[in-house]
């Protein structure tokens, strides 16, 4: 009995978190802080959804979420050439602490996400 309740509580760990909703995503960088929303929909690992930019308008975003890892990115368009932002971090219940990262123009820093919903 010991054993097998050992493989259920690994198995529900294995599972990767749930992030579909509305996240408040924070720039924390040298430019200073910015903020945005993401509407994430997630089938399994497979991420899909869109980022309010506010300035850059609402963009596609595509990623993967494995177990607690969070992976996504979209293109911000420009005059100067597509912009890829690329955002990592891991998940603990309805927050997201991302990893440093370089974030385009807006700057480079750490990042987090809040659920909204």
């Amino acid at each position: 009995m010991f054993v097998l309740l050992l493989f259920v509580d690994g198995a529900i760990s294995a599972q990767s978190a749930d992030v579909t909703g509305v996240w408040e995503i924070k720039l924390d960088t040298q430019t200073g802080e910015t903020v945005w929303t993401a509407t994430f929909e997630q089938d399994a690992k497979t991420l899909s959804g869109e980022v309010d930019t506010g300035d850059s308008g609402i963009l596609p975003l595509t990623g993967t979420v494995d177990g607690a890892t969070i992976k996504f990115d979209f293109v911000v368009p420009d005059l100067d050439g597509d912009m890829p932002i690329y955002l990592a971090g891991e998940i603990d219940g309805s927050a997201i602490a991302g990893d440093e990262g370089s974030f385009v123009w807006y700057g480079s820093g750490r990042w987090t996400g809040t659920r909204k919903d």
